[in-house]
């Protein structure tokens, strides 16, 4: 069976520098069993219910604004396929899912997968954040992509920590305390597969400080249903703009 990931992505400039993340990223594609298709839900595609990108999706978005102009001349190939789609489809029936005629990729998905794969000839299935869901309902989510894992790697990508009001331009600034603390905190529970302290977030001391707004944390709630345990171990430990979590976590079981 093929690892789960959840991947906080950051901000999307992260590709175009050395960084630990990139090398994270990058090394952790060498102990995964290379997949038929990847299966990936971003926190930047929300939605009120579920929905499944259009399976002739091709491009790339540049769904940002103010980086380099160099990250808006980047380009990297990327597609989706109708056989994979409808198989995920199927899986989904239960949720209601529905065919969506969006056809490109948001940054929280190509990014990270550029960062993973230099050349990428595997299928994307791209699956909104579905923001109606209950957070047992998202965990549920989780648990029927779990049988996926047999040819498909399942990545969700958002983010530990997402106070953009409250960062500090300087990648290197020192750590503030709420963001600290929180990001430990959910490393502890992932480390003792505390499923139900986790699907109970918001009352985790510093959550709201670190998510005025939730869709980038509830990723990780559908890549807890993937897990048997419950359990992840981080692949990326790093915190930049000094309340910017760079964690990441893989679910081998």
């Amino acid at each position: 069976m093929i690892p789960s990931l959840f991947i906080s992505h950051g901000g999307p400039n992260t590709i175009l520098h050395d960084n630990t993340t990139k090398k994270s990223l990058k090394n952790i594609t060498n102990v995964l069993k290379n997949p038929k298709y990847i299966v990936i839900v971003s926190a930047h595609w929300s939605t009120r219910s579920l929905e499944i990108i259009s399976p002739n999706a091709n491009k790339i978005m540049y769904d940002f604004y103010g980086f380099e102009k160099e990250l808006y001349e980047y380009k990297y190939k990327i597609k989706s396929d109708l056989k994979y789609t409808n198989k995920v489809l199927d899986k989904l029936q239960s949720f209601d899912v529905r065919l969506s005629n969006k056809d490109s990729f948001d940054h929280g998905v190509w990014t990270v997968l550029a960062m993973m794969y230099k050349k990428l000839d595997i299928p994307v299935i791209n699956i909104s954040l579905p923001l109606g869901y209950s957070a047992e309902k998202l965990f549920l989510l989780g648990q029927s992509l779990r049988s996926l894992r047999n040819e498909a790697l399942l990545i969700f990508s958002g983010s530990i920590t997402h106070n953009l009001y409250d960062l500090y331009p300087s990648l290197d600034a020192p750590v503030k305390k709420y963001a600290y603390t929180f990001n430990e905190k959910i490393k502890q529970i992932l480390k003792t597969g505390d499923k139900e302290q986790l699907l109970n977030y918001e009352n985790i001391e510093y959550f709201k400080q670190n998510h005025p707004t939730k869709e980038h944390f509830l990723p990780m709630l559908i890549a807890l249903g993937t897990s048997k345990s419950y359990k992840a171990k981080s692949f990326n430990s790093e915190i930049v703009y000094s309340n910017l979590s760079m964690e990441s976590y893989i679910f081998e079981d």
